[in-house]
């Protein structure tokens, strides 16, 4: 992990600290473990890039495209990403021509588009899915009760004051992730929530036959 903070260059001990919460507590370890171990992983919304550090250090079979619309936070991926298999672009998942590739993360992101974009961009990352390739998604459950209330209630604080520079547009309950996920042909399987967190940020996937 220490390795991973110390690539980060800008920003001071606020910003290294934040960093380093947010691996421990952010679950890309278990998020990259959902992947395959040697391929080509589209990582949109990527932020500052943590989970792209995370995987290339789970496998060193992988290579990382990760795409955000913040030039600021891809400015810090690509100074510390330095001789690294991973290629940070500026631009929007909407808007990104899909490579082949071996699995598309879906990290905190889809509940900033509105619904029918939503199911644009998974019909779009299923066909750019290679055979036994997988989509990781996660996303605040609107039908996980208190916790959702928990976590939306979050989302509307870190919009309004600027930390989150996007809109909130739609919610959808796990087992709609799953069922959009198995329309477009994939195997989905909704991972149960974590036991000690007061949030509601369910993750599903599915992997291409």
């Amino acid at each position: 992990m220490s390795a991973i903070i110390d690539r980060y260059l800008s920003g001071g001990r606020a910003a290294r600290l934040y960093r380093r919460l947010r691996l421990e507590h952010g679950g890309f370890a278990e998020i990259a473990e959902l992947f395959p171990r040697e391929g080509l992983i589209v990582d949109l919304g990527c932020g500052a890039g943590l989970l792209a550090h995370v995987l290339l250090e789970g496998s060193a079979g992988r290579s990382v495209l990760a795409v955000d619309h913040a030039a600021e936070r891809i400015e810090m991926l690509r100074e510390s990403a330095a001789g690294l298999a991973i290629e940070a672009r500026l631009g929007g998942m909407e808007d990104l021509e899909l490579p082949p590739c071996a699995g598309i993360a879906l990290i905190d992101v889809l509940h900033y588009l509105e619904a029918p974009a939503q199911e644009r961009l998974l019909e779009r990352c299923a066909h750019a899915l290679e055979p036994g390739g997988v989509i990781v998604l996660r996303d605040p459950d609107a039908g996980a009760g208190v916790r959702f209330g928990v976590t939306r209630l979050h989302e509307r604080i870190a919009t309004g004051l600027g930390w989150t520079q996007a809109t909130v547009a739609h919610f959808r309950a796990g087992a709609e992730w799953a069922f959009l996920l198995e329309a477009h042909g994939l195997r989905p399987e909704v991972v149960p929530l974590p036991g000690r967190s007061p949030y509601a940020d369910r993750t599903v996937w599915g992997r291409k036959p």
